[in-house]
């Protein structure tokens, strides 16, 4: 359980800089030409809510795999709530984009 612990402590540190460099590029990309109209903004917003909610889900994840490492126990608490709040980070991204 304990090496489980550190493969689960470095896929949540690999999972928050991972999301925050694409986080921080695509923001480069949407907002970075000047102010942007009231659309890219709002889309930008969401985004910006999406990517937090990973970044969270993977502060989570490196708490939970730090945990399991020194213990050896999970803590079934920060695994649900990492997994409702990574759902919840997708719908918010699928709600973002032009669909329909």
């Amino acid at each position: 359980m304990q090496t489980r612990g550190w493969v689960a402590f470095g896929a949540g540190i690999f999972l928050v800089i991972f999301a925050a460099a694409i986080w921080i590029w695509v923001d480069r990309l949407l907002l970075g030409n000047g102010p942007p109209d009231p659309a890219t903004a709002q889309f930008a917003g969401k985004l910006n809510v999406a990517f937090g909610m990973i970044v969270i889900s993977g502060i989570l994840g490196t708490i939970n795999g730090w945990i399991m490492a020194h213990s050896g126990r999970r803590n079934s608490a920060l695994i649900v709530a990492m997994v409702l709040i990574f759902i919840s980070a997708l719908f918010v991204a699928y709600n973002a984009s032009p669909h329909g």
